[in-house]
């Protein structure tokens, strides 16, 4: 594989039972996965099966916050990681698992008591590393080396035409976003990688976000953004009501896209109890961005 593929697992919403909830899988040309997101539970373990990855070669798990539809899979992913063992070509370093820095202590908790003994030894041990953005940092990075090792690193977003430094083969930084009624600490996600002739792609994930200052900058002239779209204005939905749950519509999630000058956009995190048809959302997007427009269903794949 000489590109870099995204692979939608999940694409719906807790109120959309014909969707998985989100999750989505960025596959570098030597066969490391980037887990952003784990679903809802145990149907993460059937998406991963159904399209064809292996968790041993998931490197990085980054979680956008800790709502069940979005972190409810992490403990299943981990313990079929512990099950699974070490297959000759899996990755055999450490596990980085990202998420808000405030949730990382909830988030082990979880796994801990629905598998109890999980970071013992005898089952996935100190694989596992646990790093925290906290909204004072803003932007946070991790560098991912062609000889298996990751390390933090100061944030500097890339251009297009950039190459990424020697001996990296992605770097993942997340920026601090505004989600949920009440309000709980959330992150966007974006990935810098490089394809086997060493251009690099840039995939942006919003996660669930209501309208955010700065995040133009982080998403922009990116190859890709993934962003939610959780009400479409069109079935009548009031932007500002929506804005204050810390989401945002189809409509807005177009005019983000513009303003960050991307070259495609991908709505997610749809519910069809709404209405909200794929048809619909591209529809509402399409009258504020003009560039190319994708609604994936689960387990729908692209090249960056």
């Amino acid at each position: 594989m000489s590109a870099v593929t995204v692979t939608f697992l999940g694409t719906g919403s807790t109120g959309d039972p014909s969707r998985r909830c989100g999750s989505t899988a960025v596959s570098l040309p030597d066969g490391t996965v980037i887990l952003v997101d784990t679903a809802g539970g145990n149907e993460i373990l059937h998406a991963l099966r159904e399209a064809s990855i292996d968790v041993a070669r998931i490197r990085v798990i980054v979680l956008t916050h800790q709502h069940l539809d979005h972190a409810a899979g992490l403990p299943f992913v981990l313990f079929r990681m512990a099950m699974a063992g070490i297959p000759a070509d899996g990755h055999r370093g450490p596990i980085d698992v990202c998420a808000p820095a405030s949730a990382v202590d909830d988030l082990r908790r979880m796994c801990e008591i629905l598998f109890p003994g999980m970071f013992t030894p005898w089952w996935i041990g100190d694989r596992v590393r646990w790093h925290g953005c906290t909204s004072d940092q803003y932007v946070w990075g991790l560098h991912l080396r062609d000889d298996g090792t990751t390390s933090p690193t100061t944030v500097r977003l890339g251009v297009a035409g950039e190459a990424l430094p020697e001996g990296v083969i992605a770097t993942i930084s997340t920026m601090a976003v505004s989600h949920g009624a009440p309000p709980v600490p959330a992150q966007a996600v974006r990935i810098d990688a490089a394809r086997a002739n060493g251009e690099v792609r840039r995939v942006v994930i919003s996660g669930d976000t209501g309208p955010n200052l700065g995040f133009t900058r982080f998403a922009d002239g990116v190859d890709l953004l993934i962003h939610e779209a959780i009400e479409a204005e069109s079935l009548g939905a009031n932007p500002f009501l929506v804005f204050g749950t810390g989401h945002v519509t189809a409509a807005s999630a177009g005019k983000v896209a513009e303003a960050s000058r991307v070259k495609r956009l991908a709505l997610h995190h749809l519910n069809a109890r709404t209405g909200q048809h794929p048809e619909t959302v591209r529809a509402e997007a399409a009258e504020h961005f003009s560039g190319g427009i994708l609604v994936p269903n689960d387990l729908d794949t692209t090249e960056v």
